[in-house]
């Protein structure tokens, strides 16, 4: 008997006994539970079998996860349901049934400015594993994502985006999936206009979510978006966001739904956070780059400043405030055009309201409202 079989059998042996009683570990001394061999070497790798492509579609009724070297395309390849994939990239294109454009959004674009941080989610229902490339492009901007699907389920693929934006509007991005259409609506806002307040601060000349000042207090148009105390741009501002009775355990739901709170107070968030929105820098400040929610005292010095007391006042002020009413915890609009209600980035919810006859500073704690965001400069 050489050496080579005496090695061969001393190895099986091992393999045989080990197996009776524990895990098997090569270069360890103890094998993590959860394998049946783990190796372990600083000089040397683990080499699977070598097969060229002709050699690998001999064998016959592969398994699952099965795995070689191919030396043909010089690539890692594991055997799945399918049929084999490999992680050089050149598997063949995914089959999907079915996609969902709308799981997540994030990021805002602005006219004329080099997007950054820009991404929409989409999930898409795979029925056979395999490569993807997907991009749309509109308005100067391109969102793209490439890969492989490694099995079959729902998978989320993040659209990253590109470009610069040449004009302000809502943009529809038409996919290039097959069969299945999918598109999303993304909105690009103008230049950032700016206006100096009474109390000599910047503001924004117009809602985070308008495109324009408001012509008139009820400028519908101009209204802008609603925003629930301390959430992100996500999609959950928009006028046609669908709604959910589940509460987020995270800063960031992950989903563009508005949220709907029980009790009071309400919140879309459990447990709440109260240090969302402090700050330029401050957790989810939707606002652009280098503006934030102003705080509760100086929208008071700006209402002070301004002489603002009622909606007339302060539509007339540098601000040309709106009155866009507001997103109750329920989900439904109220007091439009009756109505102006302002967040701060108070933590107990604070909120500047004015009405046709006065101005109030409500503590008003229903986080999960929608309410209107007017951004300040840093």
């Amino acid at each position: 008997m050489n050496k080579i079989m005496k090695n061969f059998i001393v190895l099986i042996a091992m393999l045989v006994c080990n197996s009776m009683f524990s895990q098997i570990g090569i270069g360890i001394p103890n094998p993590d539970a959860s394998a049946v061999l783990e190796l372990a070497s600083k000089q040397k790798g683990f080499l699977p079998p070598r097969l060229t492509t002709t050699e690998r579609d001999a064998i016959s009724q592969p398994a699952q996860g099965l795995t070689i070297y191919n030396t043909t395309k010089k690539c890692l390849e594991w055997y799945l349901a399918s049929g084999w994939y490999n992680a050089c990239g050149d598997n063949g294109v995914a089959t999907v049934t079915n996609y969902t454009c709308s799981t997540l959004v994030t990021g805002t674009m602005e006219a004329g400015t080099p997007v950054s941080g820009v991404s929409q989610t989409i999930t898409a229902t795979v029925t056979v594993p395999g490569s993807y490339n997907i991009s749309t492009t509109q308005n100067g901007v391109t969102f793209s994502a490439r890969g492989n699907f490694t099995s079959a389920g729902n998978h989320d693929i993040v659209l990253h985006a590109a470009g610069t934006p040449t004009t302000a509007g809502d943009h529809d991005f038409v996919l290039n999936t097959s069969p299945n259409s999918c598109s999303f609506r993304r909105t690009t806002t103008p230049k950032i206009q700016t206006v100096v307040g009474g109390s000599g601060r910047i503001w924004m000349a117009y809602n985070l979510g308008a495109t324009a000042p408001a012509a008139a207090s009820n400028d519908a148009s101009q209204y802008g978006d609603y925003y629930q105390w301390g959430r992100e741009t996500d999609g959950h501002e928009k006028l046609n966001s669908g709604t959910t009775t589940t509460l987020s355990r995270n800063d960031s739901p992950g989903h563009a739904n508005f949220i709907i709170g029980t009790g009071i107070p309400s919140d879309w968030r459990s447990p709440a956070n109260n240090n969302l929105w402090q700050g330029v820098t401050g957790i989810n400040n939707p606002c652009p780059a280098g503006f934030r929610l102003p705080t509760a005292q100086e929208w008071i010095a700006e209402f002070n400043s301004s002489a603002i007391t009622n909606a007339a006042t302060a539509f007339a002020s540098a601000l040309k405030l709106p009155i866009a009413g507001s997103k109750n915890t329920n989900g439904q609009y109220s007091n439009t055009a009756l109505r102006g209600l302002y967040w701060s980035s108070a933590s107990t919810g604070q909120a500047v309201t004015f009405t046709q006859t006065r101005i109030d500073y409500q503590n008003l704690v229903q986080r999960a409202s929608g309410n209107s965001v007017r951004c300040i400069k840093d």
